[in-house]
């Protein structure tokens, strides 16, 4: 699969400190939908639980090779990607992973001196492929890269790589506390390894759109991304993607049958959520952000009467309760 000349391919990572926020279904999920939309998509398993790649039906013992075989050991001994690479569905790939993940810290540690040991994923993405093919980063248009749940070397080399980052993020003032520490680390892989970084928006989980909770967090949260407009930050072009996701029993159950929410419960609300917020996250491209018209069509389905628009928050929270947000400063910071 290669992408459309003059259409670079997009790498996100989903990326949040906290667990239990979604972020693997997330990938998952929105890979799936734009895979489904047409678009070649690659989804990156960086995570030592392996949930994504046991989410798509893979058993990680029984592959020969794993993303953990691309990071470490010697180079002689070490699979070409296109050997790891496990094709799941149309236009959909995965990069899987294996629990051994959990060691790559301390195997990689004596290169992170020299700065290596950071840019590992990138440079077995972006050797040529077999027989003169392309390489892996100019192969698709979409790559979805799942990290764990800290701010390790694993997310480093997920950082390193891609061009984009998208929060998942639960309408939590929790929450919002933690987005503090990602965009500070998001700030420094921008100055140590990559200048083009930029975070591309934040994506609600878990949502529960009728509490008051959720109404004053989503006018923080878009309080702070406004603030950022005239900022020389990563984050002053991100967007709340739209719809959040609601909560749905079908988006936890299918992960224990191997299968994405599209081929479990194509009808459910997870599967109309994601599959809105993907056409939102395909319009929300490099170009949009530049001020220039895309040549990207995206077909949305018809509204549906459940459909989850966000929130109104006029009127619905305390001012007293919501600190200004000062500018270059995350959205928590004060207290709540």
């Amino acid at each position: 699969m290669v992408s459309p000349p003059g259409h670079p391919a997009r790498i996100i990572t989903l990326m949040n400190q906290k667990g239990g926020v979604g972020k693997t279904t997330s990938t998952v999920s929105l890979g799936a939908a734009i895979a489904r939309l047409g678009r070649s998509t690659l989804l990156i398993d960086l995570d030592p639980q392996a949930h994504l790649t046991l989410h798509l039906g893979l058993d990680p013992v029984a592959l020969d090779h794993t993303v953990y075989d691309l990071l470490v050991g010697p180079d002689a001994d070490r699979p070409h990607v296109d050997d790891v690479i496990q094709p799941v569905g149309k236009h959909l790939d995965v990069l899987p992973a294996h629990v051994n993940l959990a060691g790559v810290e301390s195997e990689l540690a004596p290169r992170m001196v020299t700065g290596t040991a950071q840019r590992v994923l990138m440079q077995a993405l972006s050797q040529p492929g077999a027989d003169g093919a392309a390489p892996v980063v100019e192969r698709y248009e979409f790559i979805l890269i799942d990290c764990p749940p800290s701010l390790g070397l694993l997310t480093v080399n997920a950082l390193t790589l891609a061009n984009e980052v998208l929060v998942p993020l639960q309408a939590h003032f929790l929450a919002l506390q933690g987005l503090s520490q990602l965009l500070d680390t998001v700030t420094m892989i921008r100055q140590s390894f990559n200048p083009a970084l930029r975070v591309s928006g934040v994506l609600l989980c878990m949502h529960e759109n009728q509490t008051l909770l959720a109404q004053e967090v989503i006018a923080d949260l878009g309080r702070f991304l406004d603030a950022a407009r005239d900022q020389d930050v990563p984050w002053r072009h991100a967007k709340v993607l739209e719809p959040p996701i609601r909560r749905n029993i079908k988006l936890a159950e299918c992960p224990s049958f191997g299968q994405t929410v599209f081929d479990y419960a194509p009808t459910c609300h997870g599967a109309r959520d994601y599959r809105k917020a993907a056409e939102d996250l395909i319009a929300h491209g490099p170009a949009e952000v530049a001020g220039v018209a895309s040549d990207a069509t995206v077909t949305a389905e018809p509204a549906s009467d459940d459909a989850a628009p966000v929130p109104t928050v006029e009127g619905a929270a305390d001012p007293d309760r919501l600190q200004p947000v000062a500018q270059g400063a995350a959205p928590g910071h004060g207290g709540h």
